[in-house]
């Protein structure tokens, strides 16, 4: 009966010390978790440093951030994280590593939050440290576990995430919380925030272009003699054309168009097709589809587009504001709002560099391939993914193309069978094509969905091919 009290007192102990420190650590740094902070910080990659804007409430927190003239943009939430158009719209973000989202579950406190372990969480009392602080071991569902080394004034030195430390450093008051202005990894410096202050609006998620529908569905016919989905669209009351092309990260235009628009530079981007370059952002009036409107956007400037069947290019800010059905057969283009969809349906998408890419067996080879709706071609591999598999077609015939960047030589053959989801083609022509900065191994293009009714539902990160 003795040692069942004695083991019965001692982890009451233990419960009423794990109470304690947390209630002296969400007193020391105040409800962080609750609180909607604006940030500028600078962040240090090895010997580069960048600086970048944070907006972030609790384990919710948007990075935009830029070197050179690649400006990036990611949303973490939880376990989670989408990347960001130019427009801010979020697409699901490809694999990140682990200890990203456990490093701002430490900094936001979020594990303090009412509800942590009821949905959940974990939070375990570990050994003294022996310089009067005290350890904690913090688990969430999905998120690397870690340890805080905690001082005798509350607030956190460090975080171990599996063999990387973090230690959180020069504390200020910002009306009423504290925040580490340093943070370092494994002693360089990391972080440094060079501007803080707590907003008292709510935080906005990241969320599409509103792309407004005056009818609950709206039909487009392509363009006669168009290869690819281009449709009529309009801007400022100017009559245009407009391609819907999946395989373009955001919104674009000619140089001729946002010079009669009389629209001035507000920055410039890094583009890459068949080539790269150096090019020009704009602010343009909203863009008017049918009877559906995208507001006022950031469009990237394309010269080599002059001399094309198409002023204006609707890319991933487009197919992500609305359900998007390509029927290639007859030769349409359906919009729905997203709000109206229904469970997902078709294949999973994998977004690489803002656009859609699927898995698709090449005869016997896995590949992956960008959903290229501005592509004309039906399958057109990078050039170094058909050098590693020299014999996936032969070579009958070759032809000039032109992308982005620049021009190139594509090499033509037929490929004996391919597999898509739950369909089996053959002999189905294919091209190779030199000088192609991929994203994937290479595009499945207009020319292989003229036969398909090809739905982009980027709400659920699928796409349907159905036959009709």
């Amino acid at each position: 009966m003795a040692l069942l009290f004695a083991l019965s007192a001692s982890t009451s102990a233990r419960t009423t010390s794990l109470t304690t420190l947390l209630v002296r650590m969400r007193a020391a740094a105040g409800p962080l978790w609750a609180a909607h902070i604006d940030a500028i910080v600078d962040i240090t990659d090895g010997a580069v440093v960048t600086r970048a804007h944070i907006d972030a409430s609790g384990d919710r927190l948007t990075l935009h951030r830029c070197l050179n003239d690649l400006c990036l943009g990611r949303f973490y939430f939880g376990a989670r994280a989408d990347d960001l158009t130019l427009n801010g719209a979020p697409i699901a973000a490809p694999r990140l590593t682990s200890s990203e989202p456990a490093l701002l579950l430490a900094l936001s406190h979020a594990f303090l939050r009412p509800g942590f372990r009821k949905a959940g969480g974990a939070i375990a009392l570990l050994p003294h440290t022996g310089d009067g602080g005290e350890a904690i071991d913090v688990r969430s569902p999905d998120i690397a576990p870690f340890v805080l080394r905690v001082g005798r004034n509350g607030l956190i030195e460090s975080v171990e995430i599996g063999s990387t430390t973090y230690g959180f450093s020069e504390y200020r008051h910002v009306a009423t919380v504290r925040l580490p202005e340093r943070i370092e990894r494994d002693g360089k410096p990391y972080i440094r925030f060079r501007h803080l202050k707590l907003e008292s609006t709510p935080f906005t998620e990241p969320h599409p272009l509103p792309l407004a529908f005056a009818s609950a569905s709206v039909v487009l016919p392509w363009r006669r003699r168009a290869r690819t989905p281009v449709v009529d669209c309009s801007i400022a009351g100017r009559p245009l054309r407009c391609l819907i092309d999946s395989g373009n990260s955001g919104l674009s235009m000619t140089l001729s168009l946002a010079e009669r628009l009389h629209l001035h530079p507000i920055g410039t981007f890094e583009v890459k097709g068949i080539g790269r370059y150096l090019t020009e952002l704009v602010d343009a009036p909203p863009l008017h589809v049918g009877a559906t409107t995208l507001p006022r956007a950031t469009y990237i400037v394309l010269p080599d587009l002059e001399g094309t069947n198409y002023d204006v290019v609707l890319g991933t800010d487009f197919l992500a504001a609305a359900h998007v059905t390509i029927d290639g057969p007859k030769r349409r283009v359906i919009l729905r709002p997203t709000r109206t969809t229904h469970a997902a349906r078709g294949i999973p998408i994998r977004f690489l560099s803002l656009v859609p890419t699927i898995p698709v067996t090449l005869a016997r080879t896995p590949a992956r391939l960008l959903v290229d709706t501005g592509d004309e071609s039906t399958i057109n591999l990078g050039a170094r993914f058909f050098h590693r598999h020299p014999t996936l077609f032969n070579v009958t015939k070759a032809r000039s193309v032109r992308g982005v960047g620049g021009s190139s030589v594509e090499r033509l053959g037929t490929i004996a069978d391919i597999t898509l989801g739950s369909l089996h083609l053959a002999n189905l022509e294919i091209g190779a094509t030199e000088h192609l900065n991929s994203t994937g191994d290479g595009h499945l293009g207009s020319g292989f969905m003229a036969s398909f009714v090809v739905t982009f539902d980027y709400a659920h990160d699928r796409i349907e091919f159905a036959k009709p």
